[in-house]
């Protein structure tokens, strides 16, 4: 059984900072473990409505979406943002971290959040040895090189061992091995928002969302 899926997802909506509309119709799919699905094309907006859709951020207007065997329109707010905390990491357009705090308190937030106090430290430690920055858990994140912040951006994304990971807007591509070895080593169900160069070669499947002017110049 697919982890997540969804069918006939259909939605409207601005971005959050309302510059683009987004449109999706009749969108379906199903993602499997261990898969890395590529979103690409040049509808920027409608790829980030539709991620955020998946990832239980966003609502749709109809359609259905299942996660583990449960039907996430007929939940609660509040229990849907429960499955979305234990279900998902994220990485959006920007790392965001707070740059007086190490590393390792960077990445063990969401942990400490969604699990507790219990284990905080192995799977932080383990999470900065999956991005290859175990050396740096003391240091700042403000004294970090901006390559590095990507990589932080990662752990704190997959420390909770969520067993989905969705890249909701273009991160630095660089990191799509470490997606590629996340899915490959522990079967973690990954969407990846990104220019199609970057994704194809990591990605299992590609779907290919073109803007409306674009359609419109098609043949």
């Amino acid at each position: 059984m697919s982890p997540l899926r969804c069918q006939n997802i259909t939605c409207r909506r601005s971005t959050t900072n309302a510059s683009r509309h987004g449109v999706i119709e009749g969108f379906s799919a199903s993602f499997e473990s261990g898969d890395i699905t590529g979103f690409c094309g040049s509808d920027t907006a409608a790829k980030e409505l539709l991620l955020s859709i998946l990832g239980l951020i966003e609502r749709p207007e109809s359609g259905s979406l299942v996660l583990f065997d449960q039907e996430v329109s007929e939940m609660s707010e509040r229990s849907s943002a429960k499955l979305r905390d234990t279900s998902f990491g994220f990485l959006f357009t920007h790392p965001h971290l707070l740059p007086s705090f190490t590393v390792a308190e960077n990445v063990a937030m969401p942990f400490l959040r969604i699990c507790g106090q219990h284990g905080v430290q192995e799977s932080t430690l383990a999470a900065l040895e999956f991005v290859g920055i175990p050396e740096l858990n003391a240091v700042p994140a403000g004294e970090l090189h901006d390559s590095v912040h990507w990589r932080v951006a990662f752990a704190r994304a997959i420390v909770h061992s969520p067993p989905v990971l969705i890249a909701v807007s273009p991160p630095n591509p660089l990191l799509l091995p470490l997606a590629r070895r996340l899915a490959d080593e522990r079967g973690t169900t990954v969407l990846w928002n990104g220019n199609k160069a970057d994704v194809l070669p990591f990605s299992d499947h590609v779907v290919e969302m073109t803007s409306l002017l674009d359609r419109s110049k098609a043949p």
